[in-house]
Order: structure tokens, then C-alpha cells, then sequence
């Protein structure tokens, strides 16, 4: 742990220690100081937020209106609280909330799926001959090749978040702003950042962004997402 992380720390400079650090200062405070407990805590969810809520999020899954994705996002924060004191140090904290936010969505999903109350179409005619909604859903599921370049893409981003990137705020100017193109406004609600701040860290991670990409023979975002072409 870095000097500087006793009692008393201010939020701001919270904001400057590692994982690692953020949560030895949660377990060490939890029974002897709530107050600096919560605000390590805090750090690490404010840090995570935007995880938490991508995974929640980005399913297609309708949920009913007595257990919503903010519903599931709170659970997923009170089992990070609970869990934290699990987390293996060899691996990173960003995977050891995702494999949580998973499997509490997992669990929605059964919770959901049996309970026989919860009709979210009209029930289909038994004796009809004629196909049902289900029948006529296009399948879900990817075809083998999909899936292994959506595996590649999703190994290419991370990589390159990783590289790019020095902390989640990064990540999500890099991951929304820049590749996504999501508009500036919005990020700034939704993680309440400022558009300033966003405007400012677009245009240092584009040169970092630029110089990665141009590394590995990819030239456009369009590249990027089908997969990329190394150099030889």
C-alpha cells in the first residue's frame, strides 16, 4: 500500500490510489471505521459504476417492473460489499465485479423464469397450427464464425482499453465517446463527468489511440471492429 493511505484520507485523493489499495482500506476500516469504510468503497464504485451497469444494461432480457435493471444493480452493488474480502489479488478487479454483476443477471433470469405469475407475451393456443411469436423469433444464438470474431473483437478492445487507457474515466471517453460515438451530454450525466473533461481526454487518448491502432496495421474504427489486420 502507498504511503498516504491511513485515516482520514479525502474522496479526492481516494480517486489517486489503486485497487489493490481501495480495498485493503475497506477491510481494514469496515469494523473499526464505517465512515472511511464507505468512502473507499464508494472509490471503488464510482470507479466500476459504469461496468456494473454496461453488463446489467446491454442484455435484450425484458424485465418486469418488480425487478428492473436498477433492481439488479443494486443487488450487484451490495454483493461487491459483501464479496469483497474474496477477491483473489492475482486477479483484477474489474473481472472479479463483472463475474458478479454476471451472475447475479443469471440468477434474475431463473428468479424471473419461474415465476408462473410472470407472462410478459399472451399465452399461444395450444391447438393453433399456427406459428408462434417464439417460432418466428430470429435465433439468438451466434453462428460459430460470429462467434469467434465477436470473441476477437471483444479480446481487441480489451487489449486495447488496457493499453490506451490509465483509469475507468479513460475508458469510458475511449469505449463510448471515440468507438461508440455516444454524444458528450450524455456521458457527462451518466457518469457525471464534465463535457470539458471529455473534450480534453478525447483528444490525448486519440493520440494514444491513433499510435496503438497504427501499431497493428489498423486504420479505421471500422477496421477495429471486424477484427483488425496486424502487420506482417
Amino acid at each position: 500500500m502507498s504511503e498516504g493511505t491511513g485515516a482520514g484520507a479525502e474522496p479526492n485523493a481516494l480517486e489517486n490510489w489503486n485497487d489493490e489499495e481501495l480495498v485493503d482500506s475497506f477491510l481494514a476500516r469496515l469494523s473499526t471505521d464505517r465512515r472511511e469504510a464507505h468512502l473507499c468503497f464508494e472509490t471503488i464504485i464510482a470507479r466500476y459504476h459504469w461496468l456494473i451497469n454496461h453488463i446489467v444494461r446491454s442484455t435484450h432480457f425484458r424485465f418486469p417492473a418488480w425487478d428492473s435493471q436498477e433492481d439488479v444493480i443494486s443487488r450487484v452493488v451490495f454483493k461487491v460489499y459483501r464479496g469483497l474480502a474474496q477477491w483473489r489479488r492475482e486477479g483484477k478487479l474489474s473481472s472479479f465485479i463483472a463475474r458478479i454483476a454476471t451472475s447475479e443477471l443469471i440468477d434474475t433470469y431463473r428468479r424471473v423464469g419461474r415465476d408462473k405469475s410472470w407472462t410478459p407475451r399472451p399465452a399461444a393456443d395450444p391447438d393453433s397450427d399456427m406459428p408462434t411469436a417464439v417460432d418466428l423469433a430470429p435465433s439468438r444464438e451466434l453462428s460459430p464464425e460470429a462467434a469467434a470474431l465477436r470473441a476477437q473483437q471483444t479480446e481487441l478492445i480489451e487489449q486495447l482499453l488496457e493499453d490506451v487507457c490509465r483509469d475507468w474515466k479513460d475508458s469510458v471517453v475511449v469505449n463510448e465517446y471515440i468507438i461508440g460515438e455516444r454524444n458528450a451530454k450524455e456521458l457527462s450525466e451518466k457518469y457525471e463527468m464534465s463535457e470539458d473533461l471529455i473534450y480534453q481526454r478525447a483528444r490525448r487518448l486519440k493520440v494514444r489511440l491513433m499510435k496503438w491502432l497504427a501499431d497493428r496495421g489498423i486504420t479505421s474504427a471500422d477496421t477495429l471492429l471486424t477484427g483488425g489486420s496486424k502487420k506482417t
